[in-house]
């Protein structure tokens, strides 16, 4: 019977995850697809110039960053296959994924601020902005990287490139369905069944018990023993989180600065876990288990060194 219903809570999990994840993959193939099959990628590119000319990517990087403010699921597909179709080699789509990092943490206003402002007020906004300010920088350090590692791409603008044949969207879109077919075969074949492994790791509490490991580590931190209570609600939700800094703001417990340094040292320590979560729907279903461990360990390491600068900053000031 034990078994049983760990099946059934297994079987639940990954439908779950599968829903979070595969209807986000499918469009974002398709729809390079007919980016390509209506060759109207070099358009789109002259957007997000500054951004992939500096960091020396392929122009049609900017098209998966623009795509990462609806969603960065399908901004990442579209960018294995780019790289399937040997567009952008392993490393520019490492780099291009980490930079599509940056949209969803500015997209994150929607769930952040409508929480922040109401319990913590100015104190809530400042925290905000020191988000967007990690989320700046760690992009900033993957293109420079991009700049000096690939080399310099010539940029041809579209006018300059001759004349393109038409193709109207409906041949564009049948072009680009029947040309998905096979990568969206290869993505999909390791991403059912990493989801699957995922869901069985998260019923057997092996996520919470890295959770419980991560909580222990906050005594590291020179903070107010109040403090804590903050990062020990942090694991369970943000929201959580944020209504216990409330509530020790308005007591006069803790200062805007010292309810900040928390927060960010809570961000630190949850990410790990949230992280390691998010691999195997995130990471590995998209890039592959190797590819996606190095995006997620890149990207996990300059969002927290970003961050732990940012509390050695508050912390010496303060």
């Amino acid at each position: 019977m034990i078994a049983l219903d760990f099946l059934k809570e297994t079987l639940i999990q990954f439908l779950n995850l599968s829903l979070q994840t595969i209807p986000f993959m499918i469009p974002g193939v398709i729809f390079a697809e007919f980016l390509i099959a209506k060759k109207i990628t070099g358009k789109i590119a002259k957007w997000t110039k500054p951004l992939t000319g500096f960091a020396n990517l392929n122009d049609i990087c900017g098209t998966s960053f623009l795509l990462a403010f609806i969603s960065p699921k399908a901004a990442n597909t579209m960018l294995v296959n780019y790289k399937d179709k040997e567009l952008i080699s392993e490393k520019e789509m490492i780099v291009a994924s980490v930079m599509n990092s940056f949209p969803t943490v500015v997209m994150h206003w929607r769930y952040l601020l409508p929480v922040y402002i109401p319990l913590l007020g100015f104190t809530g906004i400042l925290y905000f902005l020191i988000l967007m300010a990690v989320g700046f920088g760690k992009t900033g350090v993957v293109m420079l990287y991009g700049r000096f590692k690939f080399r310099e791409r010539e940029y041809i603008p579209e006018e300059e490139r001759g004349s393109v044949e038409f193709i109207t969207s409906k041949a564009a879109l049948k072009t680009a369905i029947e040309s998905s077919k096979k990568p969206l075969i290869k993505i999909l074949s390791i991403t059912i069944p990493t989801l699957l492994i995922v869901s069985v790791l998260i019923n057997l509490g092996i996520f919470d018990q890295l959770g419980n490991g991560m909580k222990n580590l906050s005594f590291l931190f020179p903070i107010p023993t109040a403090a804590l209570a903050i990062i020990a609600a942090q694991f369970g939700s943000f929201i959580a989180g944020a209504g216990v800094a409330s509530a020790l703001l308005n007591g006069g417990e803790l200062t805007p600065a010292e309810i900040i340094t928390t927060l960010l040292i809570g961000n630190i320590l949850t990410s790990v876990t949230r992280s390691i979560k998010w691999y195997g729907s995130s990471y590995a279903a998209i890039f592959g288990p190797k590819t996606g461990a190095s995006v997620m360990i890149i990207s996990t390491a300059l969002r927290n060194g970003m961050m732990l600068i940012a509390v050695i900053i508050l912390l010496t000031l303060f």
